[in-house]
């Protein structure tokens, strides 16, 4: 089963009629995509995110849409991605994600370990091409 929770209430994203506070911006939610075999094992990415403004070309009725930022930055381990699953889209936001974790990170860091990170946020065309 494939399963992506966000939470950290009382707002939640859900299809479950008990939770109906809104989000709004300044909000933290939890992003956790996971994959588990039932009584076998799981795994779980999670990511801390803020609700902030989204800059739309449109405001339907009037009204404004938010969007989740990452809070978190840490690479996402690339030899835990089946590359040739993932959708165009899904290669872009993972190099749109390592991108902003290596530019923010990276001034703060040893060379020793800005050299790790480099590796770990290269492009996902870098990486299937050397598989």
């Amino acid at each position: 089963a494939i399963l992506s929770v966000l939470s950290a209430g009382p707002h939640l994203i859900s299809f479950r009629e008990r939770y109906k506070t809104p989000m709004v911006p300044g909000m933290v939610v939890t992003n956790e995509p996971g994959y588990y075999e039932k009584g076998a094992f799981g795994i779980r990415i999670e990511n801390v995110m803020e609700v902030v403004h989204a800059d739309t070309p449109h405001r339907f009725g009037g009204r404004a849409f938010f969007t989740l930022k990452s809070m978190t930055l840490a690479p996402i381990q690339h030899a835990l991605i089946q590359h040739e699953l993932l959708t165009p889209r899904e290669i872009e936001w993972l190099d749109s994600y390592h991108r902003e974790v290596a530019t923010k990170l990276r001034p703060l860091l040893d060379d020793e370990t800005a050299m790790w990170l480099d590796r770990q946020t290269r492009p996902c065309a870098s990486v299937c091409s050397t598989h």
